[in-house]
């Protein structure tokens, strides 16, 4: 039955590991460092298999290396997946101390238990920190249960050493080799791979977490402005349905003649204005905005709790920075504006595109008035410079 497990542990690690590394390509950043982890880890345990008993000392400085390594990338792994700053220098400089240790008791001072219980005990302080670095990163379920597994495999290999330790108390050649024929042994080892085993899981899982996360946040955001986009908005906008009518205001808007700034500068030129509406947009409204590019260049957006008149003062803000840009360092000396339409949402709106719809209505009639000018319905409003360029309209 040992000699069945010992087989099957490397296969099962091989197997994790190229599927991380398939998820790397996929888009999960760290799926290469767990990848190549789990597969030096396989390597690891597959040694004693392969090499001749003749090769024992090798053996052992190989083993202990690839096992080290294998641990290092797990650490650096965590780092990178939960965007923690990695210290490369500094951990590699503590596993090259680490191995050294190991390499004593190999070489200079041969003794296997010493050798065996510093082995583990660097691997586990090799990973522990990247543990503490990233452990208040987590973002959803399957990151904390990551951060679970991982800390289990830490936790594991300490009470091995000690209890290693306490089993061949009287260091001899034959106390140790009574530990290695021993039920217990087995015991830690199948306890080890089980660890192992439930942090590859973990891994996965997170990994699948983040992938789909990705992939989600693609299709509800805009690439070229990274505001959402249509769907992104109607999904983080208000339900009607399920809550009671929200509070707040939307504006709809766009910029002024666009077609001729495509015709005459190109797309490209023409993707650069809609990115400096969008930014102004996102500098200018509260974090508890929706912002959104519903096509071309036209921008809506949601932001709760705030009155039509105090959100046309905002888009008026923006309307005179977007005015008032110097657009000269570009290919174009040019003058370019933007105009805005600004509604409260009302007693009687089945959803938010029933403000929209009446939002778009007064940007109409801001571009019939002349352009460049913000028209919002409501009460007359007071202080709001230049008085010309922001119109009330009876709601």
């Amino acid at each position: 039955m040992q000699d069945n497990f010992a087989y099957l542990l490397p296969f099962i690690m091989v197997t994790f590991g190229s599927v991380f590394l398939g998820l790397q390509v996929m888009g999960f950043r760290a799926g290469r460092y767990w990848g190549l982890g789990y597969i030096l880890g396989a390597v690891g345990f597959a040694l004693p298999m392969v090499l001749p008993e003749s090769f024992d000392l090798v053996g052992a400085l190989l083993a202990n290396f690839v096992f080290l390594a294998a641990f290092v990338l797990y650490g650096h792994a965590l780092l990178i997946q939960f965007g923690a700053p990695t210290y490369v220098t500094m951990r590699l400089g503590a596993a090259a101390v680490a191995y050294l240790a190991v390499c004593f008791f190999i070489l200079v001072q041969p003794n296997l238990r010493n050798e065996l219980a510093t082995s583990d005990l660097t691997l586990a302080l090799i990973l522990a920190p990247s543990i503490f670095l990233v452990r208040r990163k987590t973002r959803n379920l399957m990151d904390k249960v990551l951060l679970a597994a991982a800390s289990l495999v830490v936790a594991e290999t300490l009470a091995r050493v000690g209890i290693f330790l306490w089993f061949t108390t009287g260091a001899s050649p034959e106390s140790v080799g009574a530990y290695f024929t021993s039920d217990y042994s087995y015991l830690a080892q199948f306890t080890a791979s089980i660890c192992g085993f439930l942090m590859a899981l973990s891994v996965l899982g997170s990994a699948i977490a983040d992938v789909i996360e990705q992939h989600r946040l693609e299709a509800d955001h805009d690439p070229l402005t990274g505001l959402l986009n249509r769907r992104g908005f109607d999904l983080s906008a208000p339900d009607f349905r399920l809550t009671p009518l929200p509070s707040g205001a939307v504006l709809i808007c766009d910029i002024d003649h666009f077609k001729s700034v495509n015709d005459r500068f190109g797309h490209a030129t023409g993707d650069r204005v809609i990115i400096a509406l969008a930014s102004l947009l996102k500098e200018m409204l509260p974090a508890s905005a929706k912002v959104a590019r519903f096509g071309g260049e036209e921008f809506v957006a949601y932001v709760p709790d705030m009155s039509a008149s105090q959100l046309a003062i905002l888009a008026n803000m923006a309307r005179s920075a977007f005015a008032a840009r110097n657009w000269s360092e570009g290919p174009f000396p040019v003058h370019i504006s933007s105009s805005f339409g600004v509604s409260a949402i009302a007693l009687g709106d089945h959803s938010i595109h029933d403000a929209i719809s009446r939002a778009d209505g007064f940007l109409y009639r801001a571009k019939e008035a002349g352009r460049n000018q913000v028209v919002q319905e409501g009460i007359a409003l007071l202080g709001v410079t230049p008085a010309a360029s922001l119109k009330v309209v009876a709601s």
